[in-house]
């Protein structure tokens, strides 16, 4: 093989391994956000949840839709108040993580539980819901564009449930 046809062998390699490694950042830097949603609700800071959404961003599910970080905000923070006592609240957990990333743009659906206690102390499943997310990279990193969030367990029909 000349040297010429070895080294764009080399180079192409390189170009894969850079595109791919680039893959691998930004589908971490996403599943982070999701990390970082699912801690905000938990801990109900309403706004910095709501940071995690684009000026036109829109979160949209059964309690009704929000525009932009201030609307999310404003209608998560009708439902979400703090816990009133630790063995009320509820802790919620990502499942089923998928994400496509495409240049600037990405998509992802996930499975959403939450936990709580019974009457008795011990765990309790409360809901299964789903995320249905599009996001974009901004100059302050990954955000979203569009949050659906529906239940699914117990069953309702998502187009019921979405708010636009």
């Amino acid at each position: 093989m000349a040297d010429d046809a070895k080294i764009e062998a080399l180079q192409a390699l390189v170009d894969d391994m850079q595109k791919r490694l680039k893959l691998a950042e930004d589908r971490e830097a996403i599943w982070r956000l999701v990390m970082a949603m699912q801690s905000a609700i938990d801990g109900r800071d309403i706004r910095a949840y709501a940071e995690g959404f684009t000026e036109d961003g829109v979160w949209a599910g059964v309690v009704g839709r929000g525009v932009g970080p201030k609307g999310v905000e404003e209608i998560l923070g009708k439902y979400m108040k703090p816990w009133e006592s630790h063995s009320t609240r509820t802790w919620h957990t990502t499942l089923d993580f998928v994400v496509d990333v495409d240049g600037d743009t990405a998509t992802s659906t996930s499975k959403f539980q939450h936990i709580t206690h019974d009457e008795k102390g011990e765990l309790r499943v409360w809901h299964l819901g789903a995320y249905d997310d599009r996001l974009v990279r901004t100059p302050a990193g990954w955000k979203f564009t569009r949050r659906n969030a529906y239940v699914i367990v117990p069953y309702m029909e998502p187009k019921f449930q979405l708010v636009d």
